[in-house]
């Protein structure tokens, strides 16, 4: 039995029971869906013990990720007919002026759900609702960023129920309202019973994972309109089913506590000797979710179809700024990043540290055009579910202080042979002549690499991909060592880098600047930090211990670097799961 296989199992008894593993790697919020605990009366009211019970999603964000302007708390359940959605909604100013049924609603302040089933992004649901209560239900074959898709105007869900209930006087304009509630039973039939499908009115079985957001649309003046959502898409539009959060059916009643499935992933290199598809589906059956696949296209594509025949959720490995096998940059001198000395990793000779560190200049238009694309040319790749950059940074202006003697370096003052990138081309952008210890030109430095980092997120998302990166432990620290503020980055997901070794450190550390992080993003995406496997390959009673502190404080997961480094002999089947938090036992309005 290979060392591989012999962990792997280790690992799905660590993290969670097989019937509760889900092969998702989750770029956005996650909710588990449980059972009413009983009738309801669908009024817009809300006093219902199920409504008292359940758990509310996590707060609304702007599109971008930002805290939303505009809170909402919301919370669902279910029975043996319906998908139940209770909203509270906050407002100064109750307004509405439509009436009619299918009017384009979100031109009144208004609330909207929606579903896609199949988590495919085909053949989705949307429903607004004002407070009038009139309702647009909506069937779209596809995003509208595809050629050919179409929106249903005139479809209806069958059976639905609704309900509005106000707080203030409607269209007073006095300002002193205090918001809205709202109240829906969406009918399992209209749900995973649509189009050619026949209809089923019941609920899908326990573990179905789908797709769903919220928005809440305000009017705060004449012109203006506020989008606040529960999975922001990274982009001007809630239509981008591939980001939107991921709701798993449960059959537990609400109020029990459980906890969405983490994921678990593995950097793999396309090119590694014996890959196949036995390894795969080894690693799948072992309770890993996703894997984050590196080398040439040819390799990252072989090995994703391997990866999805066996329901692994699939990561192209992009080294974004440091492309030592590039044949492009061969015939582009201007394009790679220069030192304060003047030394260009254009020459092997003057790169820092090593030979493969062939870092390009962020400022360069090019340079983030040629990435972009390479972005995209993966991003189109069918067998891909998502994009991770790597290396988008410069070099080490700070080696992790481990690695200082390694190099017989002393970096507790800057270094010139190490601090980049003082090509012309930034030196002209920056406007005067840089000083080294000036922080405008370390701000500037680092706004440039988040606009690399935001142009390639972006490229992703123009074909329907999310867009993550592997960073350094914290933005903190990333910005001090290799100008990596990643709390600037647009992602969807990120990987720090947790390498409690490289830093000379332990496991406390890391779980503390896994707080770090956590408070820097503030929740604008989820973190998978990444454990360096080679730290705990004779202390696998360490491992055990620190992966279950390390769900407790980040339950979404973590990510294992690498393929070639997992150990043999471990024993981690005595961790047990994390424990959810508690289920509040009153309702309350909550925000940001």
């Amino acid at each position: 039995m290979s060392q591989s296989i012999v962990f792997l199992r280790v690992v799905r008894a660590l993290a969670l029971t097989p019937a509760l593993l889900c092969p998702i790697l989750r770029a956005a919020p996650t909710y588990v869906l449980q059972r009413t605990a009983g009738p309801i009366t669908v009024d817009g009211r809300l006093d219902e013990p199920t409504w008292a019970k359940a758990l509310p999603l996590t707060p609304l964000r702007d599109l971008s990720g930002a805290p939303a302007a505009r809170p909402a708390e919301i919370r669902m359940a279910y029975d043996d007919t319906f998908l139940y959605v209770a909203a509270r909604l906050p407002a100064e100013t109750l307004r509405a002026t439509l009436t009619e049924r299918d009017s384009v609603i979100y031109r009144d302040d208004d609330f909207e759900v929606f579903i896609d089933p199949t988590a495919t992004g085909r053949d989705y649901l949307e429903l607004e609702i004002n407070q009038f209560g009139t309702v647009w239900d909506l069937f779209l074959t596809a995003p509208y960023r595809e050629p050919g898709a179409l929106a249903l105007h005139d479809w209806d869900i069958k059976g639905l129920r609704s309900a509005v209930s106000l707080q203030g006087t409607l269209n007073a304009g006095t300002g002193d309202d205090a918001g809205w509630t709202v109240e829906l039973a969406w009918p399992w039939a209209s749900i995973f019973g649509h189009s050619n499908h026949p209809r089923v009115g019941e609920p899908p079985a326990p573990g179905t994972v789908w797709r769903m957001n919220f928005s809440r649309v305000d009017h705060p003046a004449p012109g203006q309109e506020t989008n606040s959502v529960w999975a922001p898409t990274r982009q001007s539009i809630i239509h981008a089913p591939e980001h939107w959060g991921r709701v798993r059916l449960s059959g537990n009643p609400v109020g029990t506590e459980e906890a969405f499935p983490p994921t678990i992933g593995l950097w793999i290199h396309g090119n590694a000797p014996g890959l196949s598809p036995e390894r795969f589906r080894a690693w799948a059956d072992a309770g890993i979710t996703t894997v984050i696949i590196g080398g040439t296209d040819a390799n990252i594509a072989k090995a994703a179809r391997w990866a999805k025949a066996v329901g692994l959720r699939t990561v192209a490995w992009v080294w974004a700024l440091n492309r030592p096998d590039d044949p492009a940059l061969d015939a582009h001198p201007d394009w790679h990043a220069v030192s304060l000395e003047g030394k260009s990793t254009f020459r092997e000779e003057e790169r820092p540290f090593v030979g493969y560190y062939r870092f390009l200049c962020p400022t360069h238009p090019a340079v983030r055009a040629h990435l972009a694309e390479h972005v995209r040319r993966l991003a189109r790749l069918p067998e891909i579910d998502a994009i991770q950059l790597d290396y988008i940074r410069l070099p080490d202006v700070v080696l992790p202080k481990a690695l200082w003697p390694t190099y017989g370096l002393d970096m507790g003052t800057l270094l010139p042979p190490y601090d980049f990138c003082y090509c012309p081309r930034c030196v002209a952008a920056f406007g005067k002549t840089p000083d080294p210890h000036d922080p405008e030109w370390k701000a500037f430095r680092l706004g440039q690499v988040a606009a690399v980092a935001n142009a390639a997120a972006q490229a992703a998302r123009e074909i329907g991909k999310p867009c993550g990166a592997a960073v350094f432990p914290t933005p903190r620290l990333a910005a001090g060592m290799v100008y990596q503020d990643w709390a600037r980055f647009a992602l969807d997901f990120a990987f720090p880098m947790d390498y409690a070794s490289f830093y000379a450190e332990d496991d406390a550390w890391t779980l503390d600047r896994v707080r770090e992080a956590r408070a820097a993003i503030d929740g604008a995406f989820p973190l998978y930090p990444g454990l360096h496997l080679p730290d705990y390959k004779d202390d696998p009673v360490r491992l055990r211990t620190f992966i279950r502190e390390l769900l407790r404080l980040n339950p979404e997961g973590f990510c294992l670097f690498d393929d070639s480094n997992l150990p043999a002999d471990l024993d981690l089947r005595a961790v047990p799961r994390p424990e959810a938090k508690p289920t509040p036992s009153t309702t309350s309005t909550s925000g940001d």
